[in-house]
């Protein structure tokens, strides 16, 4: 072992020799970065590309433009192949030849150019079907000693490539459009949808507005039921309860079906169910309704409507018609009448008009049942009617049981008649058992 002082000699002769070492050896450049200029560069050839496809794309005027300027300079080359294997063409005619050929490459290698700048890969441009094609298009041209006129007949390749990139161009159109479609068939069923939606929810609150039962009353027993021919509907019909103890009882059919026809509705029952309490007589509570309803007619629409005010302590029926089907009774004995007495115009067609009253007595045990023409125009795959007869019959059949079950047979038996065929109107009925309280 070293003595400590011969140790402590050693250990700085070390640390002098790493000095001298140290200061030999050359202090090292940083290295350059190059990642700013790399960006740069990028950028600059992504400026460059996107310029160039901007000028290439064949749904732009431009794009159209050169794509025709091709085309007319391919088949000006092969026709001058053509016309220079004539023999003894004078020499002008082949210094002509030759300055189109140098305009025709000129031209040729500029777009070439173009099409190399707008590649996304340059590479694979070149060594593609299109790049191929055009440098077999102008390589002749800058190579001396070659006999070019032959080549120059190889340009024809061209025309297949002016038609693969023009069944491109049609493909991505087709495509396009084709997704554009489907955006917008998908925003019209959204939009159908909510539509239904929004008809359906007017379909409940147009139902739900009218009574589901006939008001109590003594010895009384009706029903009613309105079924649309489309979402919504037109018919309508109303049990109005008047102060001195009689019921108003309403059939009325709006002309047209759907929404105007349904707006009409509401604006008809709103007005009758105001005016019935202040005209004890059918008659003058139609004249009045018919004065509002021409007096706001916006939509020239009108509606057919049967009123009568019915006692039920006595069975009086006092009644008009404003143009609409007459009602039939069914008595005891079975037999089935209509309701006669002429009938007046319809709602909201003229003003000033006046609709006589007439009265009628029901019997205890007899049924008065009022209709619209849905039921008796509804019709069958063989366009035949349901007709009158029909409805009758079932009257007369199921007359004897309660209200609610001859609504019931006559609404299926129409059903059962129609089949298949789509609902033509709208069909409602209502139908008034009375008995002697």
């Amino acid at each position: 072992m070293l003595p400590p002082e011969t140790a402590a000699t050693a250990s700085e002769a070390n640390m002098g020799a790493r000095e001298i070492r140290a200061q030999r050896v050359p202090e090292a450049h940083p290295p350059m970065n190059l990642a700013p200029a790399l960006r740069s560069a990028h950028s600059v050839r992504a400026a460059v590309r996107a310029r160039a496809q901007l000028i290439l794309r064949p749904d732009r005027w431009i794009g159209r433009a050169i794509d025709n300027l091709i085309l007319a300079l391919i088949v000006l080359s092969v026709g001058s192949v053509i016309l220079e294997a004539i023999p003894g063409l004078p020499a002008w005619v082949r210094r002509t030849f030759r300055v189109e050929e140098i305009i025709v490459v000129a031209v040729f290698s500029l777009e070439y150019l173009l099409r190399l700048a707008a590649a996304t890969k340059i590479r694979n441009f070149v060594f593609s079907f299109e790049g191929v094609v055009d440098l077999i298009s102008i390589a002749p041209f800058y190579l001396a000693g070659v006999d070019t006129r032959a080549v120059r007949a190889l340009r024809l390749l061209r025309l297949l490539r002016l038609l693969k990139l023009q069944r491109r161009v049609l493909e991505s159109t087709v495509a396009e459009r084709t997704r554009e479609l489907a955006d917008k068939n998908a925003s019209l069923e959204e939009a159908q949808a909510q539509l239904k939606a929004e008809l359906e929810v007017a379909r409940a609150l147009q139902i739900a507005i009218l009574p589901e039962t006939f008001p109590m009353k003594p010895g009384c027993d009706g029903a009613a039921r309105m079924i649309p021919a489309t979402t919504m509907g037109g018919d309508f019909y109303d049990f109005i309860e008047l102060p001195d103890g009689r019921v108003g009882l309403v059939m009325a059919d709006v002309c047209g079906k759907g929404v105007p026809a349904a707006f009409f509705m509401a604006v008809a029952r709103t007005n009758l169910r105001d005016i019935a309490p202040q005209y004890p007589e059918p008659g003058a509570c139609l004249a009045q309704a018919n004065e509002r309803l021409c007096a706001h007619n916006p939509m020239d629409l009108f509606v057919s409507v049967f009123y009568c005010v019915f006692d039920p302590t006595t069975g009086k029926l006092k009644y008009a018609n404003a143009g609409h089907n007459p009602p039939y009774v069914r008595r005891t004995d079975g037999s089935v009448e209509a309701l006669s007495g002429a009938g007046g115009l319809v709602l909201g067609a003229m003003p000033g008009v006046q609709f006589p009253d007439h009265v009628a007595q029901l019997r205890p045990g007899d049924r008065l049942v009022l209709y619209t023409d849905g039921i008796t125009e509804a019709f069958n795959s063989a366009d035949e009617a349901y007709g009158e007869a029909r409805l009758i019959a079932q009257i007369k059949a199921y007359g004897d049981g309660a209200a609610v079950g001859l609504v019931e047979n006559i609404c299926r038996s129409v059903a059962v008649f129609a089949g298949a065929a789509p609902q033509s109107d709208d069909i409602t009925l209502t139908v008034l058992k009375w008995g002697a309280p």
